[in-house]
C-alpha cells in the first residue's frame, strides 16, 4: 500500500520542482522524510524561521517558473509563512503551500495546535484561502495525493499564484487504497497547457493602432518578467524605436541602460518616464494592470484615456480595463502576445524594419534634460553615508551578469529610483504586499540557482533585522550571497512620513545602534562596518570576491528622506 506522501513527491519531481523550503511540523514529517529518500532529485531547504522559507519560495516561483514549495507545521505557515504567501499571491509568483492541520486524527475534540475549524481549533482551510488563489482541504490520502497535483496546475495557470493543500492528520497517516474510482494519474498530464494567444484579427488591429500613433509608449509590468518575455519586449520597441517605461514590479523588465529605456513611472519614478507617458498618443500596456502607486493614483495628468489610446495585454481577463478603460485588450500570455506582434509587423514591413531615428533622438534629448536616475547626492563625500552615494557605489561595482533583490522601505526607493538594471530580468523586488524582510531570503534562492552568479541582498536595518537568521542559512548550504544594509538605525519610510509628510513627532520608528558586521561574524560570515564612501567600493568588491557570505553594514544618513524623489 502507498502513503500520500510518495504520491505528493512523485507530483512534484514530476512537475520539474527540485527546491522545497521549510520547517519539518506536524503530520508533514512525513513528506520530508519521503523526500530525503529522493535527494538526488529534489533537495530541502531548511530554514531558522517560515517567513524566510515562504520568501526562498516565492523567489524560486518567479525565478524558475514552477511552484516555489513552502511546507511546515499548519500554525506557523498560516501566520509565520503569511508574508511570502501574500506577497506571492498580489505579486503573482507560482508556489505551493503543503501543511497540515495537526488535529492528530481527533479533529472534533479540539487538539493541541489543531487547526482544522471545529470547535476549539482554529480554522487553516480558512486562514488559506483568503490569501491563495487555490486550497484543498484534504480529508483522505487520496485527496492529499491529487490535491498536490492540481495545486501545482493551479498555481501555474492563468496568472501565477500560490496554490495550497492543507491536510489532515488521517490523509497523511492513512494509505491510498489502489481500487478507489479517483486514481491518482501522472503529474505530466495536468501540465500540458499552451500559453495563450491573441485573436489574429486582435494582433492586427492592434498593429494598425500601434503604426499610427505619434508617440506612443510601452509600459511594461510584472507580466513581462513572469512570461520571461524579455526578448520579445526589446525587439518590438527597437524594431519601431518606442520608448519603454515600466511600473515598479516591472523594474528591469528592459534594460536601463538602453537608449529607449525610461526607467520607471510613478510617483518614485523617473521624471522622464513620466513626462513622456503624459505626453504619449498611445499607450501600449504589457503586462501591467496601472495600479494606483504606478499611476499616481489615477493622476490625469500623467494617463488620461480621453486624450490617450491605451491597448492592454494582460494574462488575466479582469485586469484588462480595470483601473483605466482602454480602446483595446487582448487577453493571452505576454511573451507570445508580443511574438505575435512582431511576426505580423515582420509580415507587413517584409522583414526590413529601421527604427525612426528622430523618435531615438528625442528619448535621448528628454533623458539629459530630465536627467535620468542622476542627482548630486550621487556623488557625495559625506558621511554617514547618504542613500544615493551607496546605489552609486552597488551601480558602480555590479556587473551584467549581477542578480539584486530589494527589501521594503527606503531602501527599494532609493534602488528603485537611481539604480540602473543592465540586463533584463536581473532586479527582484517586494511588489505585492512589500513587506520588510523579503529581499535577503529572496537573495539565498538566486544563489541556489544561480551559484556562478554575484548575488546580492540590498535592505534597511529594519527588514535585515527581521531575517537575520537568514545567515545561518547561507552559511548552512554555502551561498556566499553579498548583504548590503542601508543601516540608519531607523524605520526609514514610517519616520519621513511622520516628520516630512505628515509633520508630526517620530514615534516608535527609532531603534538603537545595531552593528550588523558583528552580527555576521557570530554566523560564520564576513562582516565589514564601512562609514566613509571611499570605502564602499572597495567593500563590495571584495565581499563578491568571497567564498562565505558577507554583510556590509554601511552606515547611513537617517535624516536625508525620500521625499526628495518624489514626483508631482
Amino acid at each position: 500500500m502507498t502513503q500520500a506522501s510518495e504520491k505528493i513527491c512523485d507530483a512534484l519531481i514530476e512537475a520539474g520542482i527540485d527546491h522545497v523550503f521549510g520547517i519539518p511540523g506536524g503530520h508533514t514529517l512525513g513528506i520530508f522524510n519521503e523526500l530525503d529518500k529522493r535527494q538526488d532529485k529534489i533537495k530541502v531547504i531548511l530554514t531558522r524561521h517560515e517567513h524566510t522559507a515562504a520568501c526562498m519560495a516565492d523567489m524560486y516561483g518567479r525565478m524558475t517558473g514552477k511552484p516555489g514549495v513552502v511546507m511546515g507545521q499548519g500554525a506557523w505557515i498560516a501566520s509565520n509563512a503569511g508574508i511570502g504567501i501574500i506577497e506571492a499571491f498580489l505579486y503573482g509568483s507560482p508556489m505551493l503551500v503543503l501543511t497540515d492541520t495537526s488535529d492528530r486524527n481527533l479533529p472534533q475534540l479540539g487538539a493541541y495546535q489543531s487547526g482544522s475549524g471545529e470547535y476549539g481549533s482554529y480554522d487553516l482551510p480558512g486562514i488559506m484561502r483568503s490569501m491563495c488563489k487555490f486550497t484543498c482541504y484534504a480529508t483522505s490520502p487520496e485527496e492529499a495525493a491529487s490535491g498536490v497535483q492540481f495545486a501545482i496546475k493551479h498555481a501555474m495557470t492563468g496568472k501565477p499564484g500560490p496554490a495550497s493543500v492543507v491536510m489532515r492528520a488521517a490523509a497523511l497517516t492513512g494509505e491510498i487504497d489502489p481500487k478507489r474510482v479517483d486514481r491518482i494519474h501522472n503529474m505530466a498530464g495536468y501540465l500540458q497547457v499552451s500559453r495563450s494567444a491573441a485573436p489574429a484579427e486582435d494582433v492586427d488591429k492592434l498593429l494598425e493602432i500601434l503604426l499610427q500613433a505619434q508617440h506612443p509608449v510601452i509600459i511594461a509590468g510584472s507580466g513581462i518578467h513572469n512570461s520571461k518575455a524579455y526578448d520579445e519586449l526589446k525587439e518590438l520597441a527597437e524594431a519601431l524605436g518606442i520608448p519603454v517605461a515600466t511600473s515598479y514590479r516591472g523594474k528591469s523588465a528592459f534594460p536601463e541602460v538602453h537608449p529607449l529605456a525610461l526607467g520607471m513611472m510613478g510617483d518614485f519614478g523617473q521624471k522622464v518616464a513620466n513626462s513622456l507617458i503624459a505626453a504619449a498618443d498611445l499607450l501600449l500596456v504589457v503586462g501591467c494592470r496601472l495600479d494606483p502607486s504606478d499611476t499616481r493614483n489615477g493622476n490625469p495628468s500623467l494617463i488620461d484615456p480621453s486624450r490617450q489610446r491605451i491597448i492592454q495585454i494582460d494574462i488575466e481577463p479582469r485586469n484588462v480595463g480595470w483601473t483605466f478603460p482602454v480602446e483595446m485588450g487582448l487577453t493571452g500570455d505576454a511573451r507570445t502576445v508580443l511574438a505575435q506582434i512582431m511576426k505580423a509587423l515582420n509580415i507587413r514591413s517584409g522583414g526590413e524594419l529601421a527604427a525612426p531615428q528622430d523618435r531615438l533622438d528625442a528619448v535621448a534629448q528628454a533623458k539629459v534634460e530630465e536627467a535620468y536616475c542622476e542627482a548630486p547626492e550621487l556623488y557625495s563625500n559625506a558621511s554617514p553615508l547618504l542613500p544615493q552615494r551607496i546605489v552609486k557605489a552597488i551601480d558602480n561595482v555590479v556587473d551584467n551578469s549581477a542578480i539584486v533583490t530589494f527589501d521594503a522601505g527606503n531602501n527599494r526607493i532609493w534602488m528603485a529610483h537611481f539604480f540602473k538594471s543592465k540586463v533584463a530580468g536581473s532586479l527582484f523586488c517586494p511588489g505585492g504586499a512589500a513587506g520588510m524582510g523579503w529581499g535577503p531570503p529572496a537573495a539565498l534562492t538566486a544563489k541556489l540557482l544561480h551559484p556562478n552568479r554575484p548575488v546580492l541582498s540590498v535592505s534597511g536595518d529594519g527588514g535585515f533585522a527581521m531575517t537575520a537568521h537568514v545567515l545561518s542559512t547561507a552559511v548552512q548550504y554555502g551561498l556566499p550571497v553579498v548583504f548590503l544594509v542601508m543601516n540608519n538605525g531607523v524605520l526609514g519610510n514610517v519616520r519621513d512620513a511622520q516628520k516630512y509628510m505628515m509633520g508630526v513627532k517620530a514615534v516608535a520608528s527609532e531603534f538603537v545602534d545595531t552593528d550588523f558586521a558583528a552580527i555576521a561574524h557570530a554566523f560564520g560570515c564576513q562582516g565589514i562596518r564601512v562609514d566613509n564612501p571611499d570605502n564602499l567600493e572597495p567593500a563590495l568588491k571584495e565581499a563578491f570576491q568571497s567564498s562565505v557570505p558577507t554583510v556590509i553594514d554601511a552606515i547611513t544618513e537617517p535624516n536625508e528622506p525620500f521625499t526628495k524623489v518624489i514626483n508631482r
